[in-house]
């Protein structure tokens, strides 16, 4: 199922990192960090106040989960 046709609720319960993870497989091409987390944001119809202060929080997860390779470039 493609993120676009799950309900608010089903995105709800997912994790960042894993909506990360339906999102890269779903553009299949590198993205950068703050492009992934503006999609999950618009996605969960997130504030662009939640945004800045999630956006740390977001980046560790993404450091700390081994799904991730996070590249310079």
């Amino acid at each position: 199922m493609k993120l676009k046709d799950m309900k608010k609720e089903e995105l709800e319960v997912l994790s960042y990192t894993d909506l990360t993870e339906l999102i890269l497989k779903e553009n299949n091409k590198p993205m950068n960090t703050a492009m992934i987390f503006r999609k999950i944001c618009d996605y969960l119809d997130l504030t662009e106040e939640e945004y800045s202060s999630k956006i740390g929080d977001y980046y560790t997860s993404l450091t700390t989960d081994k799904r991730f390779i996070l590249l310079d470039n």
